[in-house]
């Protein structure tokens, strides 16, 4: 039992720590994926058509609580908005 939480907080806290790692360099914002395929910027209600923004996969690990594999990608917009992408599809 000891080793199963012990592998679920690590790769839990690799995807927290490349959160955190890439809010300290600038990517404030949070997005979230639309059903309609665009991007809502949590912070400031705005959406982008995937088409119009920069995305990259930054890193990709397993979350336990969601029992599934998730991306973290970084989204820069045309207006200067960066932010922070999870989603379990990789872009």
């Amino acid at each position: 039992m000891k080793n199963s939480i012990s592998t679920t907080n690590r790769l839990n806290v690799s995807i927290t720590k490349k959160v955190i790692e890439l809010q300290e360099q600038g990517y404030d914002c949070d997005f979230l994926l639309l059903a309609n395929g665009s991007l809502l910027c949590m912070q400031t209600n705005l959406n982008y058509p995937l088409s119009t923004v920069a995305i990259n996969q930054r890193e990709h690990g397993y979350d336990f609580l969601s029992h599934s594999y998730k991306n973290v990608h970084t989204i820069e917009t045309g207006n200067g908005e960066r932010g922070v992408l999870l989603t379990e599809k990789i872009f």
